[in-house]
């Protein structure tokens, strides 16, 4: 995230935003691989500590992402959004 003496010519002149996903608890082989994911050690702590009980999809992350690029999201500025479930509130 720019912060500073460039974040106001940035949004202000050239119309960008700059925002960040954070991502926590989404279905990502990287770091969630397969094995993981069916470890029932693992089902019960998102049922435990996930509000949502299940990973957040790849396809749910990515219409978030597209969503923030489009002219529907020009409100939102320097803003980090975590992608996890829920997870953040408990």
């Amino acid at each position: 995230m720019l912060r500073g003496q460039h974040e106001p010519d940035l949004n202000g002149l050239h119309n960008i935003q700059v925002n960040a996903i954070a991502q926590n608890f989404v279905d990502n082989p990287t770091y969630f691989p397969e094995e993981v994911q069916r470890n029932p050690r693992f089902q019960e702590r998102l049922k435990r500590e996930v509000p949502l009980g299940r990973l957040v999809s790849a396809r749910e992350d990515a219409e978030f992402a597209a969503y923030l690029c489009s002219d529907a999201a020009d409100c939102f500025v320097g803003q980090v959004f975590p992608i996890c479930g829920g997870w953040t509130i408990r």
